[in-house]
């Protein structure tokens, strides 16, 4: 994601100074915190034997914000003026963090609405992901973060790899406004309404860890809102300057400002969000962490639901190991309440 938009009137020399000291210590800051985390997670996964496609969609969060946070010291020299990179160099650059940030994007909304299906509907979700498969599933998902990453590479500035030149107005307004829908409002819209039906499913639930399910269940949608808002209330004031279209007005300037340092301040945050993600993925049960590492954790995160026939006559008993399969979902067992 671009970190600057070009406007008409420059910032202060000294703010867009500050600003971009504050942005390269955020942007250390994620990466120091965020490349082990991810690595650790996607060392886990790796060395597991058969990995679930719950746990096959963890890698792929994990590998996708890893993929951002290896590109963050390129853009600590750009912002730094220390390295200026080949035109290519940059396009590629722009279009793999693209493309990483909007895999993670998708794959939280996917892990929220595979949560809220191995709650409700457990024998569902294992008789889909067998029909579909999981790694059909991904692979679309990918190739649609990717196709989703390419407006960002075609209107990047070769000369500033931090800015984008667009040839419209309207072309600023139509792409600007495509990633604020497909990178924050629709996949916001998912992950809020499938969190509020987890959390109304675990108030029915008699389980001492149901509360501490529940705030884990909030804090990803907390924290996917943290990161990812900013940058695009930036969007959104790129976008009403542009529709205002009155280059005289103080507002349009104000606007402009405004979305130039909400850019600047706003990126970091969005990498910050890949150290999030191990934490609240990986980390969230400390006790099944002490009693059998990460690879415990991802075991107990998976519905296991054991083959039941599904006539009437075996109705009851369906009904009864789909609550156990959706306390197992959401890891809520006597020895798993560490949430």
């Amino acid at each position: 994601m671009d970190s600057e938009q070009s406007s008409g009137e420059p910032i202060s020399p000294v703010a867009l100074n500050v600003v971009r000291q504050v942005a390269c210590a955020l942007l250390a800051l994620a990466f120091a915190l965020g490349v082990p985390g991810n690595l650790t997670v996607v060392w886990t996964v790796c060395r597991m034997k058969t990995p679930r496609p719950t746990v096959l969609l963890i890698l792929n969060l994990a590998a996708a914000d890893l993929l951002t946070l290896l590109t963050v010291p390129f853009w600590i020299y750009v912002l730094a003026d220390v390295w200026s990179p080949e035109p290519l160099v940059c396009r590629s650059l722009m279009w793999l963090v693209n493309g990483s940030m909007f895999s993670s994007v998708l794959l939280i909304t996917l892990l929220s609405a595979e949560r809220l299906v191995a709650v409700v509907r457990p024998f569902h979700l294992q008789r889909w992901w067998r029909r579909a498969g999981a790694h059909k599933v991904l692979l679309l998902l990918w190739l649609a973060a990717l196709a989703l990453a390419v407006p960002a590479m075609l209107t990047v500035d070769p000369s500033h790899c931090l800015q984008r030149e667009f040839s419209s107005g309207r072309q600023q307004v139509t792409l600007l406004l495509l990633e604020t829908l497909a990178g924050f409002v629709g996949p916001f819209a998912v992950i809020a309404v499938c969190s509020a039906c987890v959390r109304r499913h675990l108030r029915r639930l008699h389980h001492p860890g149901r509360r501490r399910a529940g705030r884990i269940v909030t804090a990803v949608v907390v924290a996917f809102a943290v990161c990812w808002l900013p940058y695009h209330l930036a969007n959104a004031a790129a976008v009403a300057a542009e529709l205002l279209g009155d280059p005289s007005g103080e507002p349009l300037a104000w606007l402009k400002d405004a979305a130039d340092v909400g850019h600047s301040i706003s990126a970091p945050l969005v990498f910050l969000g890949s150290c999030v993600n191990p934490l609240l993925y990986a980390f969230a049960a400390r006790r099944i962490v002490q009693e059998g590492g990460l690879a415990g954790l991802f075991a107990r995160m998976v519905p296991s639901v054991p083959s039941v026939p599904n006539d009437g006559a075996h109705q009851e008993a369906n009904q009864s190991l789909g609550d156990s399969a959706s306390d197992q979902a959401l890891g809520l067992n006597s020895r798993d309440s560490g949430f």
